[in-house]
This record gives C-alpha cells, structure tokens and sequence, in this order.
C-alpha cells in the first residue's frame, strides 16, 4: 500500500504539542487555504472514538471526509481513518516523542487512491506530490504557531 511520512521538530513540550493536535479545530488551521478545509463536526478535543467531519474542495470537486480515531494514546500517537471520503484507504498516524528539548512529531499516511474517473487523474504519484505540498504549509505554518 502506497505510503507518505513526514517529520518535524518543534521547540516546545511534548504535552503542549500533543494538545494542540487533539483539537480538530486547530487541524484545519494547519492546513492550506487553497483547500478551503471547514470542520464540520468534531468534538471540542478528540479521543478515541472521535468522528470529525471535514469539508473542502480539491482537484476541482468538492469533497466531504468523515474519519473516526481508532487508535488514541495520550502523549503517543493518535490514528484517524477515513470512513467516508474520496480514497479507497486513508488511514493517517500522528506519532509525538520527546526529542531535543522539544517534541518530534512523525506523520505516516497509508492510503489508496481514489476509485472511478476522478482515480485516473489522481494518481498515488498525484497524491504524493499534494502531500509533500500539503506538509511543507503545514511545517512553516507550525512553526508560526508554536515554532
């Protein structure tokens, strides 16, 4: 199955970063505006269980994804995995350790992706290069935030 990683170091506690990314709020804020990302529905802080509702647009269609938390450890790493969206398989794991002072935080995503027409165009070469755009935003944006 097709996979993407990414890691970054922030200088602050591992407490402190592993909280701000349980708000799915805090999610979206993280993401490119070019995707016009809205939370939907999720819960004040997620935990195991959680459903979290997202809408945006991206490759010109409007898109509706509902992921649940299916692996929550507090301080570790949580996993969500899309329920319903556009890919056959989206399953993406947030890994947080302490390092250096700070805390590492280790994405990987395991996806397949989409089926029918729009999975001629979006290709798992397409996907990764979206996701590596997707995290360079997301690097310098948390960098603004809690760098």
């Amino acid at each position: 199955m097709p996979h993407f990683e990414a890691t970054q170091t922030l200088p602050r506690p591992l407490a402190e970063v592993f909280e701000f990314f349980r708000s799915a709020a805090n999610l979206v804020r993280i993401t490119p505006p070019e995707l016009h990302m809205e939370l939907v529905e999720g819960p004040p802080l997620i935990e195991s269980g959680s459903r979290v509702v997202l809408k945006g647009r991206r490759w010109g269609v409007p898109q509706r994804v509902v992921s649940k938390i299916v692996v929550f450890e507090p301080g570790v790493r949580f996993v969500d995995e899309q329920v319903e969206g556009p890919f056959r398989v989206w399953k993406h794991t947030h890994a947080f350790e302490a390092a250096d002072g700070g805390t590492k935080i280790v994405d990987r995503i395991d996806f397949e992706p989409p089926g029918g027409l729009l999975g001629l165009m979006v290709t798992e070469g397409f996907i990764q290069r979206d996701l590596k755009w997707i995290f360079e935003f997301r690097e310098q944006k948390l960098k603004e935030l809690l760098g």
